[in-house]
C-alpha cells in the first residue's frame, strides 16, 4: 500500500530514510524522485547526498552539522509541498543489444543450465523471438542505480511489456560486463564482470559504466544512468555489435539520448497505479 503519511526510518548512524509505501509500483518511484528534487532545492543543512530507491529516499547526513530530528523537521515542511507529481525531468536512452549472444550461451553451457532466453520464453509463454520483440517494444523506467557502480534496476512502463523469470538456483561466479539480464520484474545490465544469478537476455554493445570516462556522455563518476531515466533497447546483430563496440573503445560512440519532461500525470491517467511487478494496482 501507499502510506497516508511517509514513514521515517533511521538507516545506520549517518542515514535517514523516507518511505512512501511497502509495495513495488511506479507511482512511488515518481513521488520519491519529486521529493529528491524538492530536497535538493531546499538545501537542507547537513544533507550531503541523496540515494533514490523504488519506494524510499535515503539521505546521507553530516553528523557534525545536523541530527535526524532536525532533518526530519525540515523534511516535514518539504513534504507538505509535495502534491500530485505532474512531470519529471527524464532522459530517454536507446541502447543497442545483441540478444541471444554467444557469451550468454557459453555461460549457460559452462554452468550446465538451459539457454537463458529459452527459460525466459517458457516462463512467459513466448518464443525466443517474441521475448526479444516484447523487450524492444517500449520503454523501461529506471527505479534505482546501485549494487555495483552503474548497475541499474528498471521496470517496463507499459504493463503489456511485463515479463518475469526466476533467478538461477546457483548463481554464476562470473558474468561478463554489459550482459543484459532479467530477474523477477527487473531488467538490468552488469556494468562490470561480476558474479550473478539473473537470467541473461543478451549483451549491450555500449558501456553503462566507465571508471575513467572516455565518452562525453559520462559524468565524472563514470555512471551513465540514474533513477528517472528511461531506456529503450534496440536489437543488433553480430556485425553491428562489433562496429558499435569498436566506436565505444575508441571513445567516439555517440549515445542516442534525449532529455525531456516525462508526463507523469498523463501516464497515471492511462495506466493507473502501475505495479512494477506487472499490471495495474488501482
Amino acid at each position: 500500500m501507499i502510506y497516508d503519511e511517509p514513514i521515517y526510518r533511521p538507516l545506520g548512524d549517518c542515514m535517514l530514510g523516507v518511505e512512501f509505501g511497502d509495495e513495488a509500483n511506479l507511482e512511488l518511484s515518481f513521488k520519491v524522485l519529486e521529493l529528491e528534487r524538492l530536497v535538493r532545492e531546499a538545501k537542507i543543512t547537513g544533507i550531503v547526498e541523496t540515494v533514490v530507491s523504488l519506494r524510499e529516499l535515503a539521505l546521507v547526513l553530516d553528523r557534525t552539522k545536523t541530527t535526524n530530528a532536525k532533518v526530519q523537521e525540515a523534511l516535514d515542511r518539504v513534504i507538505a509541498e509535495l502534491g500530485e507529481v505532474k512531470t519529471l525531468p527524464s532522459r530517454r536512452w536507446l541502447l543497442p543489444c545483441w540478444y541471444d549472444d554467444p557469451w550468454s550461451s557459453e555461460l549457460a553451457a559452462r554452468y550446465g543450465v538451459e539457454n537463458n532466453l529459452e527459460i525466459v520464453a517458457r516462463e512467459n509463454g513466448l518464443t525466443k523471438e517474441q521475448v526479444v520483440e516484447r523487450h524492444t517494444s517500449g520503454e523501461f523506467w529506471v527505479v534505482c542505480v546501485g549494487f555495483t557502480p552503474g548497475c541499474y534496476f528498471s521496470a517496463p512502463l507499459d504493463p503489456a511489456m511485463h515479463m518475469a523469470a526466476p533467478k538461477w538456483k546457483t548463481p554464476r561466479d562470473y558474468t561478463p560486463a554489459r550482459c543484459l539480464a532479467l530477474a523477477g520484474f527487473s531488467t538490468g545490465a552488469y556494468p562490470v564482470a561480476s558474479p550473478g544469478g539473473y537470467q541473461l537476455l543478451g549483451r549491450l554493445a555500449v558501456n553503462i559504466y566507465e571508471p575513467h570516462p572516455r565518452n562525453a556522455a559520462f559524468p565524472p563518476d563514470g555512471v551513465l544512468l540514474r533513477a528517472g531515466d528511461r531506456i529503450r533497447y534496440r536489437a543488433v546483430d553480430a556485425l553491428e555489435y562489433d562496429r558499435i563496440w569498436t566506436e565505444v573503445e575508441a571513445g567516439r560512440y555517440e549515445y542516442d539520448v534525449v532529455t525531456e519532461d516525462f508526463d507523469v500525470a498523463g501516464y497515471v491517467r492511462e495506466f493507473g497505479r502501475t505495479s512494477a511487478t506487472g499490471g495495474g494496482v488501482s
